[in-house]
């Protein structure tokens, strides 16, 4: 499966080039993103929060206040992860949707042979038809 990802950040449209090296980093943790301003209040403070979090072996891994986002990692080993870091169901109807999508920013693994380079707006699909007024 080709999937071509294109994201806007603060630098503008990006697309994900390369191939997969099969390093493996991405499938040996959970990373889960949470409303921040919620689970504050729930915990009281960040502090509080990462203790909790802690006794369960679960780490926040960052936040974007802008974006109201807490980002956590636990470190649970995907199932289909073989001896030689080489995913299973790669390149199979089984893989995650999720799977295929990752990376999904330049920083999320450094060892990734993933890259991201500026796109431009010829990248993206055309529409099919453009609606006028009705």
């Amino acid at each position: 499966m080709v999937l071509l990802l294109i994201r806007v950040e603060g630098d503008g449209m990006q697309k994900r080039v390369g191939e997969c090296n099969q390093c493996g980093e991405c499938c040996k943790t959970v990373n889960i993103t949470a409303v921040r301003d919620i689970t504050l209040r729930q915990h009281g403070n960040m502090e509080e929060l990462k203790r909790y979090l802690s006794y369960r072996k679960i780490q926040v891994a960052g936040e974007d206040v802008v974006k109201n986002l807490l980002f956590y990692t636990i470190p649970i080993p995907c199932s289909q992860l073989g001896p030689d870091n080489e995913c299973l169901v790669h390149n199979k109807p089984e893989k995650p949707l999720i799977c295929h999508r990752y990376p999904w920013a330049k920083d999320d693994i450094s060892e990734c042979s993933y890259t991201f380079e500026p796109a431009s707006p010829s990248w993206l699909p055309k529409p099919l038809e453009t609606f006028g007024d009705m």
